[in-house]
Parts: structure tokens; C-alpha cells; sequence
């Protein structure tokens, strides 16, 4: 249903803190909700000094104070069996929680917007359909469904006998923790509604994450917040992002979101980060912001080069052409040449007025180096974004403007010896992998490098492994480098640290079982003779294998 301008609203606002303490934060969101609506019930899962519920009292006299049981959903089934009479004097209701740092777009405005909307109910943000990694539901997969820190609902399904009957046998004390309410209530709650018939939405245009496979759709908040404020029209950033655990940020992103999206928003002037900051470091431990927010910081040099470069790219996957070609047609760098034998890649980069060099037209011997990047090596991975990462960094590690390439051609003018200059690792997703291959003789990364020009060869370039195959053919004739942008460096180390850390941790746990690891995996290896012990060793080693790889994906 679509609302009428004069359309009445009220607003649920549920609170906790376990300091039982009120930031500014907190209310920001609730002049906003205030502006947005006719009238406020807040209800706080905590307790409230008289201090604290004075801050509340500016914005409404009707609270509820009560104990955290069942968290939000049982927050608001308490209130629900107290107003659900009063529900029935508004057009909508918004029900929201201060989980979110925003909004940065006013409540005001968000609800005008999506009044045009013909929706019955709606949030800020969705997750959509993904397997069932919890295994309790029992069509083994998880429904598109609404976040629940903010959705919103119509008259029709306030008054409707469906909202009725779920919250009439919803019953809290089943819903104690966490993953309860969330697998209970939060990841079925939207498809329930939309079983009774009503249709929903989000603010967030999520559309660019939805995919038909299931194992392709995640948690966008979680791994790609700084894209969602930026280009999505998200208004929100939650604060869970800056204290996930490392091992779960790395899952899909390489850890810098968080970051990027704080200088977003303050650079755009969206929001008082003052307010994350306060609440945040009030809340939690040093270490954990620590590697939620990427806080290092390196410093680096800029210098001039007189050698002669050319960027080579090879592009042969169509699914990330797109990604190129907008680097190419933004980029200030004008020395670069496309290579492809895709005849839709050369068609499309046609249509962009990019020109097709071919192999028997590009000249070495004019340039003093050169820099390949390849669209193909990483072409398993099956979803887009780890990728989108991956390139990014590489433009900002290899070829960011010209005057850090100009910084590059230094590594070269400075060592004459240098023949080779590699790109470092990615650490996230899938690309995690390569580092237990054993023919990654160096950490580097697989897509792109930069060599001096008498070491271009199209026959080592055109292998699945070209960065490998270099640096095992130039052995004995030239040095490898590897370069860091100073931009990227303080996220490379920060998860390098982790992962060294983590990794450490969990051979510690052995220690006194498996003193001499590396002395038992070589005789494992070399033995003939396989005993019960030897087996019941393999299977401690196969647990210890898998405890590590866990702790990162």
C-alpha cells in the first residue's frame, strides 16, 4: 500500500547498553525518529539511571524499562501486549533498535521516500537468499528476509490477524541468546509476512548484491558498507562492523571497509564521527578496534624516474571487463595497452572507444619496464566482490597515478639488479588459498607484476602462473622486489599480524603433544610402516590442519 502525506507514524525504539549509559549517538537517532513520527515509545532493555532516562524523557514520556530477556523481538512483544490497541491510530509503525550509528539521511526523508512505495512493510537493509548455515530451518536455506535493527510496518499488517498470531505465541523465555532470536525469529519473520500475502522493500538498494545463487549472496552490511554508503544509498553503518572477529571480516573483504567508510563519512560530511568514536571506544577493548578499524599507519617517500613504462593488460574474462574499462576510461595515466583475443571483450572495449593492440604490434625493447596485469588467474572466484577487492589493490600496490609509478621506476633506477618487482598477496576469501600452494615459491600477487622490458616474454606471460613462473626463471640473474603502497600497506600488516598471531596460537594449544611437528610431519611422510599410533597422529595433524584453516574462513 502506498501512504498519503499526512500519513500519522509512530515509533518503537529499543535500547541497551550494558553501562545502562545514553550517548550522543543514541540521541541523534532519536531526534530523528522524533522529527519522523507522531509519536515515541522506547523501551530499554537495560536500567536507567535518573540521568540516563532523563536524556530519554526529552523525546518521550513513554518508556518501559525491563531485563534484556529475548532481546529486541522480546523488547517489542512486551510493548506490543501493552499498546497493541494504540497501534491502531497510525498508518505505520517503525520499530528500530540503536545497534546503528546514522542515519545519514533523515529519518524524515527515508519515510517520504518509501511512502510512495506500494510495499506493506520495509527496512533499511536485507539479507537474501543463502544456505542454511545454522541448520535449523527446514528447507535447508535462508529466506530473504529484512534486518531487524529497523523495519517498518503498514496499518495492514499491524491490524492484520497474521502480525496478531505471531506475536500472540511468541514466547520469550524460548528465545534467551543471541542466535535464538536471530534464527527464531529475525531470519523468518519477513518470509512469514510475506507467506500472509504483504509485499516488502528496502531503503538500501541492494540490487547489485542480489544473485539468483544462493551461495553468492552474504551479509552486505558486514563486508561492503563503505560501497553501500557510497553508491547504494545506505544511511546506516552498524557498529558490530567495527569489532567483528578478523577471521569472519576476512571471510569475504580484506578487512579495510570500516575504515574507508568512517573517512567517507566524514569527508562528506554525512554524520558527527565523533559519536562512533565516543560510543566505540567506551564499549570495547583497544585491541578489538584496533584491528576493526586498520589502525597503522606508514609514511613513504615520492621520487622522480626517467624511465620509459607501459601498463600491459590482458583481458580475456568478461565478467570483470567492466571493472577495467572504468579504470582505463577515469585513469590520468595514459600509457597503457589492451591486449585480448575475447571477441566480445574487443567489441565492448571498442564500443568504449578503447583500443585492441596486437601481440606481433607491441615493441619491448621501447620501454625500460613494464607492467602485466592479467583478468584470468583468478577467475574461480564466485563471488564478485573479492575480486573487485583484489583489483583495487592492484591498482593501488602497482599503478595507482603516475607519480606513484614514477616511485616504482625508482625500485628499478635505484638496484640495477632488480628485475622483477612482484605485488603483495591478497588475504582474503579465496585468495587465501595460494599461499599453501606449493609452487608459490614467493607470497606475491598472481595477477600482476612489473619486469623489465628484456625479461617480457608472451610465452611465460601466457601461463595460468606467469608471476610463479618469473621468479623461478630469473633466478640467478636478477633480484625480486616486492612493492607496497602506502595506502595499503597498514591494512597488509594488520592482517598478516593477525593471521600470524592466530596461527600461533593454535600450535601453542599442542604444545607438549606435538613438541617436534616438523620432525613428526617428515617422518609421517617418509615412514612405511603405518601403525594405529601413526594413524591416530594423522588424525590429530588433520584436526590441527583444519582448526587453523577454520579460524580464517
Amino acid at each position: 500500500m502506498v501512504l498519503k502525506k499526512e500519513a500519522k507514524r509512530l515509533g518503537v525504539f529499543v535500547f541497551y547498553d550494558r553501562e545502562g549509559i545514553v550517548d550522543d549517538y543514541v540521541l541523534f537517532l532519536l531526534q530523528s525518529l522524533k522529527e519522523a513520527t507522531d509519536d515515541l515509545i522506547i523501551v530499554s532493555n537495560c536500567s536507567l539511571s535518573t540521568l540516563e532516562k532523563e536524556k530519554m524523557s526529552f523525546f518521550t514520556q513513554k518508556i518501559t524499562i525491563r531485563e534484556n530477556v529475548g532481546l529486541d523481538a522480546g523488547a517489542f512483544k512486551t510493548i506490543y501486549d501493552e499498546y497493541q490497541n494504540y497501534f491502531k491510530n497510525f498508518d505505520e509503525l517503525l520499530l528500530l533498535n540503536d545497534t546503528f550509528y546514522g542515519p545519514f539521511v533523515p529519518f524524515k526523508t527515508i519515510c517520504d521516500t518509501m511512502a510512495k512505495r506500494n510495499v506493506d512493510f520495509w527496512g533499511l537493509s536485507a539479507n537474501f537468499d543463502s544456505p542454511d548455515g545454522f541448520g535449523y530451518l527446514p528447507d535447508n536455506m535462508i529466506h530473504s528476509h529484512i534486518q531487524t535493527f529497523f523495519i517498518a510496518f503498514r496499518k495492514n499488517v499491524l491490524n492484520s490477524q497474521a502480525f496478531h498470531n505471531y506475536w500472540k505465541n511468541y514466547i520469550i523465555y524460548k528465545r534467551k541468546n543471541f542466535q535464538s532470536v536471530v534464527t527464531k525469529h529475525e531470519i523468518v519473520f519477513t518470509h512469514y509476512l510475506e507467506q500472509a500475502g504483504f509485499k516488502w522493500d528496502t531503503y538500501t538498494n541492494l540490487e547489485k548484491y542480489h544473485s539468483t545463487v544462493l551461495e553468492e549472496n552474504f551479509n552486505t552490511y558486514a563486508y561492503a558498507s563503505y560501497d553501500l554508503i557510497k553508491n547504494c544509498n545506505c544511511p546506516f553503518i552498524k557498529r558490530k562492523n567495527f569489532v567483528f572477529e578478523k577471521k569472519d571480516v576476512l571471510f569475504l573483504s580484506d578487512g579495510e571497509d570500516n575504515k574507508k567508510s568512517l573517512e567517507y563519512i566524514k569527508e562528506n560530511d554525512l554524520y558527527d564521527v565523533d559519536k562512533i568514536w565516543n560510543n566505540l571506544i567506551r564499549l570495547y577493548k583497544p585491541e578489538d578496534l584496533y584491528y576493526g578499524l586498520n589502525l597503522n599507519y606508514i609514511i613513504d617517500e615520492k621520487k622522480d624516474d626517467s624511465n620509459k613504462y607501459v601498463l600491459v593488460f590482458l583481458l580475456e574474462e568478461e565478467r570483470y571487463v567492466d571493472c577495467y574499462i572504468e579504470f582505463i576510461k577515469t585513469t590520468a595515466i595514459k600509457n597503457i595497452l589492451v591486449f585480448s583475443d575475447n571477441l566480445k571483450i574487443k567489441k565492448q572495449l571498442e564500443n568504449e572507444n578503447i583500443k585492441v593492440t596486437k601481440k606481433e604490434e607491441f615493441v619491448k625493447e621501447k620501454y625500460d619496464t613494464i607492467l602485466v596485469l592479467k583478468d584470468t588467474d583468478l577467475k574461480t572466484q564466485k563471488i564478485f566482490l573479492p575480486y573487485e577487492i583484489s583489483l583495487k589493490n592492484c591498482i593501488l600496490n602497482g599503478f595507482s597515478n603516475d607519480n606513484y609509478i614514477k616511485g616504482v621506476q625508482n625500485v628499478f633506477l635505484q638496484n640495477q639488479y632488480i628485475g622483477l618487482v612482484v605485488l603483495p598477496s591478497n588475504l582474503h576469501s579465496d585468495y587465501f588459498g595460494n599461499l599453501t600452494k606449493k609452487e608459490e615459491v614467493l607470497s606475491a600477487n598472481s595477477n600482476c607484476c612489473w619486469l623489465k622490458s628484456s625479461l617480457f616474454d608472451w610465452k611465460i606471460i601466457e601461463t595460468d602462473s606467469f608471476v610463479q613462473d618469473y621468479i623461478k626463471r630469473i633466478e640467478k640473474k636478477y633480484l625480486v622486489a616486492k612493492i607496497f603502497n602506502k595506502k595499503a600497506v597498514q591494512n597488509i600488516l594488520l592482517n598478516q599480524e593477525y593471521i600470524l598471531q592466530k596461527t600461533y596460537q593454535i600450535l601453542g594449544n599442542f604444545n607438549g603433544k606435538l613438541n617436534n611437528i616438523s620432525g613428526l610431519l617428515y617422518y609421517l611422510k617418509h615412514t612405511k610402516r603405518v601403525t594405529p599410533f601413526l594413524r591416530k597422529v594423522k588424525v590429530v595433524l588433520y584436526k590441527l590442519f583444519n582448526k587453523i584453516v577454520h579460524i580464517f574462513f
